[in-house]
């Protein structure tokens, strides 16, 4: 599961009056990511994940975790309120995600693991899905777009090395041969899948999912797995376990300096 951190009170959370009554008593745990939503974990029953967010910012997180989970991909939507705030509160999965020790400690198999469940992932059907443009973002990078030169530096592993200050230029002549052509996790990244057992469990953290290029989500893919492993020997191995036959360089290469976005 998703890293719990200290045990907080309860008292600490605003909930609106309409939230189920056992929350209110349950034991509470910090679990927040990197999204910038608070997360908690909720010991109750057999376990719930609430996030607390903004006004509105959980709405496309709500719409795209129903759709997932429906699919049998991702933990169960209990409740989605939009008060003052947003809350949302999904079923916990069962399992650990990547980032777990015990799955780092086996670096190959978990490279394995995760281009697998990828390749899962984008041969779904999504001709429903509510989200059907997912990195339509991108029409607004331009050459004085920002980008992390650190990022790139680790993506050149696979793709070739590119200056930040070039990043923009060349997005905007090549990124009309990127395709609508799967469904995406968005933020494919090793804390946001998790494995029970080495069997698949489901992704998390999927508000930035919907359909796009799929060589976006093998480029956040290689990515994690250099930091997270630190040390870029993996990505091949993962590639090899999603499938060279739906591999295109040059495709894989735009999605990359895509990732680097500042």
């Amino acid at each position: 599961m998703p890293l719990l951190r200290a045990k907080i009170s309860i008292n600490t959370l605003v909930l609106p009056t309409s939230m189920p009554e056992w929350i209110h008593n349950a034991a509470v745990y910090e679990s927040s990511g990197e999204s910038g939503a608070q997360t908690v974990f909720i010991d109750a029953r057999d376990g719930f994940y609430l996030k607390i967010a903004g006004k509105g910012q959980l709405q496309k997180a709500s719409q795209m975790q129903h759709y997932l989970a429906d699919k049998g991909l991702s933990a169960p939507v209990c409740l989605y309120l939009s008060e003052d705030r947003d809350y949302m509160l999904t079923k916990a999965l069962a399992g650990n995600d990547g980032t777990f020790q015990g799955h780092l400690a086996e670096p190959a198999r978990l490279s394995e693991a995760f281009g697998q469940a990828l390749r899962h992932l984008h041969e779904m059907d999504f001709t429903d899905c509510p989200v059907q443009h997912a990195l339509s973002w991108l029409l607004t990078v331009s050459k004085d777009t920002a980008f992390r030169q650190s990022h790139l530096d680790i993506l050149s592993n696979y793709v070739g090395n590119t200056e930040a200050a070039n990043a923009g230029t060349e997005i905007e002549a090549k990124k009309h041969i990127l395709q609508n052509d799967v469904l995406l996790h968005g933020d494919y990244c090793l804390p946001n899948i998790l494995l029970n057992d080495w069997h698949f469990s489901g992704f998390i953290d999927v508000a930035e999912g919907g359909v796009g290029d799929r060589h976006y989500d093998l480029a956040w893919g290689l990515w994690t797995l250099c930091r997270n492993l630190k040390t870029p020997a993996y990505g091949q191995r993962f590639l090899d376990a999603y499938g060279r036959d739906w591999l295109d360089e040059e495709r894989l290469r735009v999605c990359a300096l895509l990732a680097a976005l500042d």
